[in-house]
């Protein structure tokens, strides 16, 4: 099979640059915000082609509608890519979350099923059989790996945590994999980046809650440019000094201002919306591209992007939120 190129891409990129002005602007995220009804909030979306409104009548049952334009997007996107496959990356997350619920409903006799998501790579009933019959040649090796260690492990010990610490590991492991193989500097470095955000994330949740240094290191998410020891090195310093080390990486400025945050609030939202506006930061620069890979993966994951936001808005009215702490809460927008 004949190497990709970049400009086999030129249609596909043509395609995804047509509809980015369909996407949530912050102008209409502001509508959403300001709208005096669900039902209003909803009809904005009217403007980004979202599902079909117009048979909607149980507008406070809005998931169903962010779960169809999830799905819409991605098989747009597989529809139009020539290598696909390369797609699967965004997707992981969706089947190790899947994977999380079924273990958990398994051996924390949980019933969870409801949470469980219809878009990842792997079927749900495939995941189900796979994991009934302890036969996993049906998913990928890191999944297959992720629940033999669980399988060996977790009657051990029967802590929860160890099926999130386990599977999370595998799961951006595979995304790691799977985007050095596009040999795509945008996605590579997109995936470091995310998996430096969860790092950060996790160090400060975990100082907070003033578990030990080897507890973070056994959390700690290989693959990104911040390596494990400038964590552990510098586990007791105070966030302040702590943030002077992250210059290098970029998160300086975003680190201090989040942590100060927490301090004043003892909330984590500012931090984990600062970490998400730096990743768009990084997202945004596929417009600039005028064709290949980097189009699409940036709408795909600008879309994952406005999908939260919209629930993040929607959930908000739902529980009676005023719009100013809502607007706290929404992210960066890719247009």
């Amino acid at each position: 099979m004949a190497k990709i190129k970049d400009t086999d891409y030129l249609y596909a990129t043509s395609r995804v640059k047509s509809i980015e002005k369909h996407m949530l602007t912050r102008e209409r995220a502001e509508k959403m915000i300001d709208a005096k009804s669900m039902e209003d909030a909803i009809r904005v979306l009217d403007d980004c082609y979202y599902g079909y409104l117009n048979e909607i009548t149980d507008f406070e049952n809005y998931e169903s509608l962010l779960i169809e334009e999830h799905k819409k997007t991605y098989d747009f996107i597989k529809s139009i890519a020539p290598d696909p496959d390369h797609f699967n990356i965004f997707l992981y997350p969706y089947d190790y979350h899947n994977l999380k619920v079924l273990v958990k409903n398994e051996y924390l006799n949980r019933d969870d099923t409801d949470i469980l998501v219809d878009t990842g790579t792997i079927e749900l009933n495939v995941l189900k059989h796979a994991l009934k019959e302890r036969s996993f040649s049906d998913l990928t090796e890191n999944m297959g790996k992720a629940l033999n260690e669980i399988i060996e492990d977790f009657p051990k010990t029967r802590d929860p945590q160890l099926i999130d610490i386990i599977l999370d590991r595998y799961c951006f492991d595979e995304m790691l994999k799977a985007a050095e193989k596009t040999r795509n500097k945008f996605i590579v470095d997109y995936v470091k980046m995310l998996i430096d955000s969860n790092n950060i994330k996790t160090f400060v949740r975990l100082k907070k809650m003033k578990k030990s240094w080897d507890f973070f290191n056994k959390v700690f998410l290989k693959g990104g440019n911040i390596q494990d020891h400038i964590f552990i090195r510098n586990y007791d310093e105070p966030f302040e000094k702590f943030g002077e080390l992250l210059l290098a990486y970029g998160y300086k400025d975003v680190f201090l201002e989040g942590t100060e945050a927490l301090a004043e609030t003892g909330k984590f939202t500012k931090l984990e919306k600062l970490l998400d506006n730096k990743l768009m930061e990084h997202v945004k620069s596929a417009k600039y591209f005028p064709y290949g890979i980097e189009a699409l993966a940036g709408y795909l994951i600008a879309k994952d992007n406005e999908i939260k936001i919209a629930r993040i808005i929607l959930a908000g009215k739902t529980a009676g939120i005023s719009p100013d702490l809502i607007r706290e809460r929404v992210r960066e927008t890719y247009v």
